[in-house]
């Protein structure tokens, strides 16, 4: 079996490219480095690393072996995380979401598990990019994620856990004063308008063949319903978020069926024994029962700041 701190050292070289990079990263010196690599190669067989005077490179049989020396370090790191949240009180949990999430959902979910835990870590949401989630939770920076589906197109799943939460309903959002603000519309009356992209390059993928070529980008959930409000453009708005309608800007239910969006939470194979990622699961389902799905927005009226427009 492969000596752990000499697979370390591996790792660390190919990181930072260099023996010299690679003593500082791990705190040693060079010629301890250059001992371990040697001792590694003579396991293994084969060269490693491709020696020159600037630096190191991996050889072909060096880079498989430091991609399996990753999984085995991501794999340890979210034991590590696993094992202290199975103490008494759990750990803090690291949890990736996306913008609509984080305006009702997630809360709903937070307040739920903190009253049901109070002596739990609070959890944590760091600003992630939704389509790492998978990778994130694989590598243990992630205990949980929040995904769409469109988040798991081509992703490997090995490893994965997934939850289903709700089917979204995908309705759009126009301002105030559009023409079709109190009209029935279809989806072929919006064609020649502006429509405002998201962070994700699947957003409007459930529209194709009726988006204009001309979209403005923006990735945040405020900002997006703040250029609709300005007339800048129109823009899909998830039932998930309808909690977060401002006033100035309405929100309705083409005659079309746009395709709803699934969404899922996400964790490691195996997390959901530690309590409180258990318990997070539980949160998070019983939050997502309790939306707004059923919140009409069809006929001749439309959804603008919790209130409806008849």
């Amino acid at each position: 079996m492969f000596d752990f701190d000499r697979l370390r050292a591996l790792v660390a070289v190919a990181d930072h490219g260099s023996m010299t990079g690679a003593a500082a990263a791990l705190c040693r010196t060079q010629p301890s480095i250059s001992r371990q690599i040697a001792a590694l190669e003579r396991q293994a067989g084969v060269p490693l690393l491709v020696r020159s005077p600037t630096g190191a490179s991996l050889t072909p049989a060096g880079a498989l072996l430091v991609d399996h020396t990753r999984g085995v370090l991501d794999r340890l790191h979210r034991a590590e995380r696993q094992l202290s949240a199975l103490g008494g009180d759990g750990g803090s949990l690291t949890i990736g979401s996306f913008s609509s999430a984080n305006t009702t959902l997630l809360p709903r979910a937070f307040h739920d598990h903190v009253t049901r835990n109070p002596r739990a870590a609070k959890p944590f949401v760091p600003q992630t990019d939704p389509e790492r989630h998978l990778a994130d939770l694989r590598a243990g920076r992630l205990d949980l994620a929040l995904v769409t589906e469109w988040d798991l197109h081509a992703q490997d799943l090995d490893g994965i856990e997934l939850v289903p939460l709700v089917e979204d309903e995908l309705l759009v959002a126009l301002p105030r004063d559009h023409p079709f603000a109190r009209e029935r519309l279809t989806l072929a009356d919006l064609s020649d308008d502006t429509w405002i992209d998201g962070a994700h390059p699947d957003c409007l993928g459930p529209l194709d063949g009726f988006v204009s070529a001309v979209s403005v980008h923006c990735d945040d959930w405020t900002g997006k319903q703040g250029l609709v409000a300005s007339g800048v453009g129109v823009m899909l708005f998830p039932s998930l978020a309808l909690p977060s309608v401002r006033r100035d800007v309405v929100v309705r239910r083409p005659c079309d069926e746009i395709p709803r969006r699934r969404l899922y939470l996400a964790c490691p194979a195996g997390a959901r024994r530690v309590p409180a990622v258990a318990s997070m699961v539980e949160s998070v389902r019983a939050a997502a029962a309790s939306l707004p799905d059923r919140v009409s927005v069809g006929g001749r009226g439309g959804f603008s700041g919790r209130r409806y427009e008849r």
